[in-house]
């Protein structure tokens, strides 16, 4: 069960790399069109893996290293219909499509780099062997919008083209002209609040990281002051389907200089302030409501209290950046799935919020807002 449950979280892929393909444009915002499906399955030490055009032999089966699960990502990118180039003398290979624009691996390296040129860390380096090139699935998946599933009872990995199969929709926030309809709010915070003292923020700023001059994101920032503070991005998607269900994929990028294991008043600017998500029918609003004679900030929606997530909002992670030796803001990728019933004007809700128990300033900025959305059955 250990070994299962480390492949499901850590899962790569390999690839024998192929050469040049151009680069695809890539937008601020981006609605896939529905196509014929697109799926590949792999199975642990077994030479064959099956697409959509049948079954095909690998120079070398997928295998687990270091509790990695590693696939070959030629096989994995073709059959999905990403085109894929390397560079043999800077020892890169870039992923290119619509949706995700340009990914760069580098062999031999911890990070990737994305569309924006942030580079991202990967939990297991690029590597070769047998000529073969392997790189980590689970931040692949993430960049590329790639769904992957793992049957255990197998050894089965099978990754879908999610942009591509039927009654999907999907969209990408960059922010690189303005907030593109996002919305920031707080609550848990009386009526009355003291503004100079709160210090409340929501804007689109520059993301707080070295030699950026054009990177944009959504900048939430709060002081808590009432033992508990809720910030929050809200949006409000068109072009579903008027009362039908979907299963719902949210990712999406988080800055945070909050350097985990340390102490503050209240608890720890890093893991006391829990990062939450929900997938809703209706919009989410702080709304005024009176509370033993008090009047509060409240959310019209059920997210729980800060480490507790509630029946709309469910607690997915933290502010504690990946290296806390590091100064200075980092990057943590965040994912988040749940099923909803579109309303009666075809709209979905999307909500990413921060719930605070430390009782001190929190700034943290949002980008890479990915939300891909699957006609349920």
């Amino acid at each position: 069960m250990k070994r299962k449950n480390i492949m499901l979280s850590s899962l790569l892929f390999a690839s024998v790399i192929s050469a040049g393909s151009a680069p695809l444009a890539h937008g601020a915002e981006s609605k896939a069109a529905a196509a014929a499906p697109s799926a590949v399955t792999f199975k642990i030490n077994d030479v064959h893996y099956s697409n959509n055009t049948g079954k095909h032999s690998l120079l070398a089966a997928p295998f687990v290293k270091n509790g990695n699960t590693m696939l070959p990502v030629r096989a994995a990118a073709e059959s999905l219909g990403v085109s894929l180039s390397w560079n043999n003398k800077s020892q890169v290979i870039t992923l290119s499509g619509k949706s995700f624009g340009n990914i760069k691996f580098t062999l031999n390296s911890s990070y990737a780099v994305n569309a924006k040129g942030e580079k991202i860390k990967l939990p297991e380096q690029v590597r070769q062997a047998k000529g073969m090139i392997f790189v980590p699935a689970r931040s692949l998946a993430s960049l590329l919008g790639i769904r992957l599933q793992w049957q255990p009872a197998t050894d089965t990995i099978t990754l879908t083209n999610q942009a591509q199969a039927p009654g999907s929709i999907s969209f990408n926030y960059q922010f690189s002209k303005d907030t593109e309809g996002w919305k920031g709010g707080f609550a848990d915070l009386p009526i009355d609040y003291d503004k100079e003292i709160y210090e409340l923020d929501f804007a689109r700023k520059l993301l707080p990281v070295p030699n950026n001059t054009a990177n944009y994101g959504l900048k939430l920032a709060g002081h808590n002051r009432s033992d508990d503070l809720f910030m929050f991005l809200s949006k409000g998607i068109e072009g579903f389907k008027p009362n039908k269900t979907y299963n719902v994929n949210l990712k999406f990028a988080m800055y945070t200089e909050a350097g985990g294991g340390m102490i503050g008043i209240g608890g720890s600017p890093a893991e006391s302030v829990f990062l939450k998500a929900g997938i809703l029918s209706s919009e989410p609003l702080s709304v005024k409501t009176t509370t033993a004679g008090e009047e509060y900030y409240r959310m019209n929606v059920d997210v729980g209290s800060q480490g507790t997530g509630g029946k709309d909002v469910k607690v997915i992670g933290n502010a504690a950046k990946p290296d806390p030796e590091k100064e200075g803001y980092q990057r943590v990728d965040f994912e988040y799935s749940a099923k909803v019933t579109s309303n009666a004007k075809g709209e979905i809700f999307v909500l990413i919020g921060a719930d605070s128990g430390f009782e001190g300033l929190s700034t943290l900025y949002f980008d890479d807002i990915k939300v891909a959305a699957q006609a349920a059955e």
